[in-house]
């Protein structure tokens, strides 16, 4: 059962204020007369002269019915003020359970101050409602797709080998580790990207130096860069610091391979130095650089730089997890001659999570 609504209830709230407010205005009356005239009788008019006659009483109950009148009257407009935005408060909140994220609640010009502010919060949590749910519908679509494509591969080239189109030889072999490798970045970059959306994403701290642990994917990435057409420059000065070795490998692979996905062949430097109460990891190529509309959104997770370009989209979105789990930041510049310089920066005394 559906209980009084709020409107009817300030309207008899304020009918009983005015009426009460009659009675004890008549209470009082009583007894200052009353001790008017038993301490100056001379003061006023015999209190037999205060009787009150027909039309005293008829002008009493005048007053008191317009009195009422207008309390319900000003009760009805402040019950509407206040009622109208939560009633619409209710039914957008009605409409989100149902499914409907697009509901919004309507504010209204007269709204009072509380209730507009509340109507107001209610509409930017159902907004962000609204995004999260579509960013999770996009997230589920990218991430479907990044893992068909090694996972078609790997199936096809399973069925041409149970079929005998192809031989278990070391080619082969090759070729399905590395789509196994291919899965496995996916898996793990994800992985890394959710846990520091949901500030999960733990470090292991040791006193390391960086350019040590920068120094050793020179073996790793090298091939790939030099057959990809990168003269690679490695500038790697020593800069102790307390981080976590592995995830600061992971970033700096992941700046690399986003080099070599994306940048034009050529000098590509590979830089890390100490500065001031920080040390910078860096990775500056040739170019064709990042348009100014995409690089706002560079490090969000599977925003390429060009519609064509290769990779999961992940790289840059686990270099800034990184360095946000680190304290630190990543950000993204174009040099003098047009190339991109991403930089990773992290304080000296990183606070563990």
């Amino acid at each position: 059962m559906r209980g009084v609504g709020v409107g009817r209830k300030i309207a008899v709230r304020v009918t009983l204020v005015t009426l009460t407010g009659f009675l004890l205005s008549a209470l009082c009356a009583f007894f200052v007369y009353a001790w008017v005239f038993e301490n100056h009788p001379d003061a006023v008019a015999a209190p037999h002269h205060w009787t009150p006659q027909a039309i005293d009483y008829g002008v009493i109950a005048a007053a008191v019915l317009l009195a009422v009148g207008v309390s319900v009257l000003a009760g009805a407009q402040l019950a509407r003020r206040i009622v109208l935005p939560l009633a619409s408060l209710t039914a957008a909140a009605r409409r989100i359970t149902d499914g409907d994220l697009t509901a919004r609640a309507v504010v209204g010009r007269r709204a009072l101050g509380e209730t507009a502010q509340l109507v107001t919060d209610f509409n930017r949590m159902a907004e962000r409602l609204e995004a999260l749910a579509a960013g999770m519908i996009t997230w589920n679509a990218k991430i479907a797709h990044e893992l068909r494509t090694p996972v078609t591969i790997l199936k096809g080239r399973l069925e041409g080998v149970a079929d005998g189109v192809f031989e278990i030889d070391d080619r082969t072999v090759t070729s399905l580790l590395r789509q196994v490798d291919s899965l496995a970045r996916v898996v793990e970059d994800l992985r890394v990207v959710s846990l520091a959306d949901s500030d999960h994403l733990d470090l292991e701290l040791e006193t390391v130096d960086l350019a040590e642990v920068v120094g050793d994917l020179r073996n790793v990435v090298q091939p790939g860069l030099t057959s990809a057409g990168f003269e690679t420059i490695w500038r790697l000065e020593p800069a102790v610091i307390d981080c976590d070795p592995t995830r600061l490998r992971q970033a700096a692979l992941a700046l690399i391979e986003n080099a070599r996905c994306h940048a034009t062949p050529g000098p590509l430097c590979i830089r890390t130095a100490p500065f001031g109460g920080v040390v910078r990891m860096s990775v500056e190529d040739g170019g064709p650089g990042i348009d100014a509309d995409r690089a706002a959104q560079v490090f969000e997770p599977f925003k390429r730089h060009t519609t064509y370009a290769s990779g999961s989209g992940l790289g840059l979105a686990v270099v800034r997890a990184v360095a946000d789990a680190h304290h630190g930041r990543a950000f993204h510049r174009t040099t003098v001659g047009g190339g991109s310089l991403f930089t990773v920066e992290i304080p000296r005394a990183t606070e563990p999570n």
